[in-house]
């Protein structure tokens, strides 16, 4: 779901969850009021994103493309396989 934000000139901000990302969604009515709002475009949560790709973004770093065969035979923070898998 797709998180967009609006403004009313007499209401303030408010926020509406959509479904889909097709279609205008520059104007909207105000829930309250009901008159029309414009959208305001804000910057992405990266709060919750993963530390080493948030700090990338910050850093503007494009991500790498790296092939198959350079990847490490095991992934990374896996751990070894167990005799008894059901034991951890």
């Amino acid at each position: 779901m797709v998180t967009y934000t609006f403004n009313c000139q007499l209401c303030g901000e408010f926020s509406e969850w959509h479904q889909s990302i097709k279609g205008n969604k520059q104007i909207t009515t105000c829930p309250t009021c009901h008159a029309a709002s414009k959208r305001v475009f804000k910057p992405p949560i990266i709060f919750q994103m993963d530390q080493t790709v948030k700090k990338q973004i910050e850093r503007g770093m494009k991500p790498q493309l790296i092939k198959k065969q350079h990847l490490p035979s095991t992934p990374i923070g896996s751990k070894t396989k167990t005799k008894r898998p059901w034991q951890v």
